[in-house]
């Protein structure tokens, strides 16, 4: 390369030195590319009079370095802070409306949860024919609506306060007794209350209480569980209304005992547990001894007395676990689970005293009255249901033929 060559490369390169020098000063680097050029000018003094090309580096180089000065200005320049501030301003409004649109949508999916366990209880108790069942699924939907396992619905008509348990959460069994909770809110509460950690709100249909929801925990206060009862209040009166219709079809009006299907069913259920189990079961037949005597003597309505009366003593004479119904006329079926037959004819003996020694009154008259009992145990008498019943049957059959009043166990036949 020449000597003239290199001092013109260095004139077209002082905008370049102006611009990077100008990164850290910005007037040191005009300065220093205006320099340059002049140098790289005075060293090329011969050429200058060459004219227009020259000239045209010359404009070049002046253009080159203003603009140099001025990116370099525009570099160094202090941030726009105003503008700074409103984008930062922007963005956190922007994020304060995600938070609200984030709240938004977390209430909502709660809501639409909430609706959607109300819907579906009241969806499941309009329809169920099969309570028990239903009262399973009931569970889940208290736990969802109110965000806790300790939840449980009662339903009128039972023994705690009128009222006895019909679906509870996953917890539920957790909460105090229900006569505790009542004692410390003075009675079934005519309005959602708290007491002892629990929410109390009562069920009502038609000015009538059907039932009663009681929620510990979660995050629903009195006035949602208030809502809560007031959404399922129709529903759960079917319910109450359906389970009185089918007591009743399974019961005897007169006596209030189970009638001869109900029964039935209880021996073959209680047939296949002992079976399964390897234990044990009794079976019962008691009758009234000359009971069409006394129905034509005394008249049906004292008849209808004695069998009431009856049915009160046969189940104050067996236990809880121990099912009796009305066999047919003056016919009475026991069932005895886990029965031994040492225990069971010891019980039917005191059964047979207890009402010989109980007086029924007749106008002024005192009458008495005798039964006969026949008894036969699974799988010692038969090994099914007919053959069971059957072997008590011929029991009783037994004891009416030896003089009545006397109990006869199969086994002695």
């Amino acid at each position: 390369m020449t000597a003239r060559a290199l001092w013109v490369a260095a004139a077209a390169a002082a905008p370049l030195l102006s611009y990077f020098l100008g990164r850290l000063n910005r007037w040191a680097g005009v300065a220093a590319g205006a320099g340059l050029f002049l140098f790289a000018s005075f060293m090329l003094a011969g050429d200058i009079a060459a004219g227009a090309p020259y000239a045209a580096l010359a404009l070049w180089t002046a253009a080159a370095l203003a603009h140099s000065a001025l990116l370099n200005g525009r570099a160094g320049a202090p941030p726009d802070r105003a503008r700074l501030e409103k984008a930062l301003a922007r963005a956190d409004g922007l994020a304060k409306e995600l938070a609200v649109i984030k709240t938004e949508a977390t209430v909502n999916a709660a809501g639409e949860k909430k609706s959607l366990a109300v819907y579906s209880a009241v969806k499941l108790l309009s329809e169920t024919v099969e309570p028990p069942a239903a009262a399973k699924q009931l569970g889940r939907y208290l736990a969802d609506y109110f965000e806790t396992e300790e939840a449980a619905l009662y339903m009128a008509g039972g023994s705690a306060g009128g009222l006895e348990l019909f679906a509870q959460g996953a917890r539920g069994a957790a909460l105090p007794a229900l006569p505790g909770l009542l004692a410390a809110a003075g009675g079934p509460p005519a309005e959602p209350v708290t007491v002892s950690g629990v929410t109390l709100a009562p069920v009502l249909a038609g000015g009538e209480a059907v039932g009663l929801l009681a929620v510990r925990g979660g995050t629903q206060g009195p006035e949602s569980a208030g809502r809560f009862a007031n959404e399922i209040s129709f529903a759960l009166k079917r319910v109450m209304l359906f389970r009185q219709v089918e007591w009743l079809s399974l019961t005897d009006g007169l006596t209030g005992l189970w009638r001869r299907g109900a029964l039935d069913e209880k021996v073959k259920e209680e047939i296949r547990r002992a079976a399964a189990f390897r234990t044990t079961m009794g079976f019962m037949i008691a009758d009234i001894d000359h009971f069409k005597h006394l129905n034509d003597t005394y008249g049906h309505q004292f008849g209808d007395a004695v069998l009431r009366r009856v049915a009160e003593l046969l189940k104050a004479g067996v236990y809880e676990t121990d099912f009796v119904g009305r066999y047919g006329g003056e016919e009475f079926g026991i069932v005895l689970p886990r029965a031994e037959s040492a225990g069971v004819l010891r019980k039917a003996e005191a059964i047979r005293a207890r009402i010989e020694a109980e007086p029924f009154s007749q106008g002024l008259e005192q009458v008495r009255l005798t039964v006969s009992i026949g008894i036969a145990h699974f799988p010692r008498d038969g090994r099914t249901p007919e053959e069971v019943i059957a072997r008590a049957d011929a029991a009783l059959y037994a004891a009416k033929e030896g003089g009545r009043n006397r109990v006869m166990d199969a086994g002695n036949l």
